[in-house]
């Protein structure tokens, strides 16, 4: 009779297995847990680091030690054998190998940190230890100046309702360089009526809707839907400040710095103003065929406007015009072209008229606070600024009207805009061709602080 073999030792064997299953899933969860809350923390001490080596940077100091003793303060030694801290900049591969997005870019500071992590249970299964890397990447941007509004050649910036950017003629608008931007959010933010020929290089970016009326022709993307920005605008264009001493006074056909209650021009002959400060109380009257020469001069308006008028001609250089108080601005309205360069006109109150049937070349300062601004009109001045010529301008420079309405007409080509022209309201009309051609070179631009930001 045969027996069977004894079956005694199998269930210490499946027990020892199930031993060491519990084992690898006590492992997994204990040293899983312990090894991602370390990838948490490492990429918390990156990111930190990250943005500790930016603001160094930014503040011209060493962003490498910055960063390293960021990292150290969070238990990241760069020791090599617990863990390695990697700062470059501008980055290059990250934990994958693969190069950064950002690679080549010296705005961009790379942090990586490989840490290695003891296991507790690991052993058992022959794992032990684990291993992470992290990537963190700050940008770190110097301050700088921009172009107003992106650059865009035209702006209207009336917050809502019906902002009209309207085309009332025969009109033909180029935008070289450049489009656009219209702020408003109104159903027909930008309308555009009558016979109108209309080109950007960019686009038409509009915050509402877009309508027309008429034979209307638009070359370029409409772009409906875009960002508005905040109105009235942060913008900070100090307020000149023009002080006088004594009186003024006129010696043969030369005026001399100081204080005026008004001035007077009527008798034809070539005038100067004399280099110095200038403060009139009650405007400027210049008609008649008069030839007037204004270098190197600060003038401050406080009443009544400066009108040229008649035949009289004023050429000018390094001009600062300011009108403030109860000033009604300034007015060309004669029939001779004006030639001034490195002017601004700040008008704080009163209006701002190009009249006349001749072309007037106004090109603005190219250094100080006001460079590249021709014509501002701060926020709180609602007169209008007008430019109505049969002739062509030639304008170098930005015009910046934040709550003036801005009329552009003639019955002639206007081609020599060189300027970024920014209003309340923006209006084309008349029989004219109006060329705007863009250049960033040529334009007012505002500081841009410096700024530090996590991209990855």
């Amino acid at each position: 009779m045969k027996h069977k073999k004894s079956q005694r030792g199998q269930a210490l064997i499946l027990i020892v297995l199930t031993i060491v299953g519990l084992v690898a899933m006590v492992a997994l969860a204990v040293d899983g847990g312990t090894a991602f809350a370390d990838r948490r923390h490492a990429q918390n001490a990156a990111d930190a680091a990250a943005l500790a080596a930016a603001l160094a940077k930014i503040n011209n100091q060493d962003w490498q030690t910055a960063a390293m003793g960021r990292a150290m303060s969070n238990g990241y030694y760069n020791d090599g054998v617990n863990s390695t801290v990697t700062i470059s900049n501008p980055p290059g591969a990250g934990c994958n190998g693969v190069l950064s997005p950002y690679a080549g870019n010296n705005e961009y500071i790379q942090v990586i940190i490989r840490s290695t992590v003891r296991t507790f249970f690991g052993p058992v299964i022959g794992v032990n230890q684990m291993h992470n890397c992290v990537e963190a990447v700050a940008r770190a941007r110097q301050g700088a100046y921009v172009p107003l509004y992106n650059g865009a050649g035209v702006v209207a910036l009336k917050p809502n309702g019906n902002s009209v950017f309207g085309n009332v003629g025969n009109i033909n608008l180029r935008v070289r360089n450049s489009g656009v931007f219209v702020n408003s959010n109104g159903s027909c933010a930008m309308n555009v009526n009558g016979n109108v020929n209309m080109t950007v290089d960019t686009q038409y970016g509009i915050v509402g809707g877009f309508c027309r009326t008429g034979n209307v022709t638009v070359n370029g993307p409409v772009v409906t839907g875009a960002g508005q920005v905040p109105y009235p605008p942060s913008i900070n264009v100090p307020p000149p400040n023009i002080t006088c001493s004594g009186n003024g006074y006129l010696s043969g056909n030369t005026y001399y710095p100081g204080n005026y209650n008004n001035i007077s021009l009527s008798a034809n002959g070539n005038y100067t103003f004399a280099p110095g400060n200038y403060c009139i109380n009650n405007g400027i009257s210049i008609s008649g065929n008069i030839n007037l020469t204004i270098n190197n001069v600060n003038m401050q308006l406080n009443g009544g406007s400066f009108s040229i008028a008649g035949n009289s001609r004023v050429t000018c250089s390094n001009f600062l015009f300011y009108s403030t108080g109860n000033a009604g601005g300034i007015h060309f309205n004669g029939n001779s072209g004006n030639n001034c360069t490195g002017v601004t006109f700040y008008l704080e109150s009163g209006n701002m008229v190009w009249n006349g049937n001749v072309a007037n070349t106004f090109t603005a300062r190219t250094e100080g606070p006001y460079a590249n601004l021709l014509v501002y009109m701060p926020y709180g001045n609602t007169s209008g600024l007008t430019i109505n010529g049969n002739s062509g301008n030639n304008i170098i420079g930005t015009i910046l009207a934040v709550q003036s309405p801005i009329t552009i007409s003639g019955n002639s080509g206007t081609t020599g805009f060189r300027s970024q022209i920014v209003g309340y309201t923006i209006q084309f009309s008349g029989n004219a061709d109006t060329t705007i051609d863009y250049r960033d070179s040529d334009n007012f631009d505002i500081p841009s602080p410096p700024t530090i930001e996590l991209v990855r």
